[in-house]
């Protein structure tokens, strides 16, 4: 049986079905949909809904230009999904696309996006995200600083020194850099709270309560969540009371079996009718902020699911479970490995009450088979390695051994240089590289026994 229930994405429900009809027309302008869409017009929320989904495999089978409706001149940028569901998509967008998005995260938190305020921008800039950061400051919503955390050039050290000297208020990252962030300071002696950061705003994966709760007791900050696609640009960012409304002035957006299903009314470059995002959200009303907006609560994707124990978690269920437990040995620290018999979660942690993580776990993952391993710090997320990132330079071809500083014989050489590590660094990271081959080694034997049987 299919629920299809959607909400109004303009002022006025004629408004809607507009903004929907030129949607359709504006993505006739693409290959994908030149042929699929030819003579359709939306005249009822039944038009729309009679029209076939557009699949992740429709996007990858239309190539990477076949979602562009837009010559290329009208193009600022090309992107792409990272890949995790095993293919890139692609998506073309126009200036027009961006200033859109930027002004509605604004438009949502003016006091967050304020002139003045210092945004260390960590999001990857293959992504959109940390483009709308920039764009948000360059139109007065404050001062971004472009970090990206996949660049060598700024590793997480150097981002929490930018942090610290520039007297950064938001950061802006995926969801686990808050918690790295946190452990590097940690380990320089820093209380994280004391940092004058008051404000995480994080996307690109599920940010769930006890995750949120305990990322805004470390840092002494709120947590706001954001959310979108690469394919669907941004999709809706979390109120004060927590709850993630949908941006209803960008996408129409629809649940088809417990999935999201989105029509972009926001975007020209590569505009989309009907999206399966795969993700699973759950719908939610009367917000305590007041907002008439459903919520959403999004679940995860639905390839991701785990079955276990008679029961289906998404990865939402799992990261909640996980950090509650983790918290209660006042740890950020953990990782979930599913089993045949049973779901592991390790954390770090130096003491605490083994028995109460467990007993929480048990709580929330009721009637699942669960392990709790509590390992000592550095196991699982080594700050001295992030610590060893390698120094990398403007590329040269010349090097003078004349003078005093590096003598640099390659190009590679010239690009960047490894730190060496100290003699007791080595043999910190060589036990726990064994110890961690070793439990690898005894799960593994699980796994094959659970296979066996």
């Amino acid at each position: 049986m299919t629920l299809s229930t959607g909400w109004t994405s303009v002022a006025t429900d004629d408004g809607l079905i507009a903004a929907l009809d030129a949607t359709v027309a504006r993505a006739r302008g693409s290959a994908l949909y030149r042929e699929r869409l030819a003579g359709v017009r939306i005249r009822s929320l039944d038009d729309l809904r009679a029209l076939p989904l557009t699949t992740r495999a429709d996007l990858q089978a239309a190539g990477p230009h076949g979602t562009r409706a837009v010559p290329l001149e009208a193009v600022c940028h090309y992107g792409e999904s990272s890949g995790t569901t095993g293919t890139t998509n692609s998506t073309w967008l126009t200036a027009d696309d961006f200033a859109r998005d930027a002004a509605a995260i604004r438009a949502a938190h003016p006091d967050v996006f304020a002139p003045g305020r210092v945004i260390l921008n960590r999001f990857p800039f293959m992504a959109a995200p940390a483009h709308l950061i920039q764009l948000i400051a360059q139109g007065g919503g404050g001062i971004a600083i472009p970090a990206g955390n996949i660049n060598w050039d700024v590793p997480f050290p150097r981002a929490l020194e930018l942090a610290e000297r520039t007297g950064t208020r938001v950061l802006a990252s995926l969801p686990l850099e808050p918690v790295v962030l946190a452990e590097i300071a940690r380990a320089r002696g820093l209380d994280p709270a004391t940092l004058g950061v008051d404000v995480l705003f994080l996307g690109g994966a599920p940010v769930p309560p006890a995750f949120q709760r305990r990322l805004a007791r470390v840092w002494r900050a709120r947590v706001i969540e954001l959310y979108g696609s690469t394919e669907t640009m941004l999709l809706g960012t979390s109120c004060a009371a927590g709850t993630l409304h949908p941006e209803t002035a960008l996408a129409y957006c629809e649940v088809v079996d417990a999935r999201l299903v989105v029509t972009t009314i926001g975007i020209e470059g590569s505009p989309l009718v009907r999206f399966d995002t795969g993700d699973v959200v759950r719908v939610t009303r009367d917000c305590a902020c007041g907002d008439p907006r459903p919520g959403l609560v999004v679940l995860g994707r639905a390839a991701d699911a785990i079955e276990i124990g008679g029961r289906r978690l998404f990865p939402y269920d799992l990261i909640d479970a996980a950090a509650d437990a983790a918290d209660a040995l006042d740890s950020s620290v953990f990782f979930l490995v599913a089993l045949p018999d049973r779901l592991l979660v390790r954390i770090e942690s130096t003491g605490g009450d083994d028995a109460a993580a467990g007993a929480r776990l048990a709580a929330s993952l009721a009637g699942v088979p669960v392990e709790v391993e509590r390992v000592e710090p550095g196991m699982l997320l080594d700050v001295e390695m992030l610590s060893r990132s390698p120094h990398v330079y403007k590329p040269v071809v010349l090097s003078d051994w004349r003078r005093p500083g590096r003598r640099i014989l390659t190009v590679v050489e010239g690009m960047m240089e490894w730190p060496r590590p100290t003699w007791a660094e080595g043999r910190r990271w060589v036990g726990r590289m064994m110890r961690t081959a070793a439990r690898r080694r005894r799960l593994g034997r699980d796994l094959a026994r659970g296979d066996a049987r």
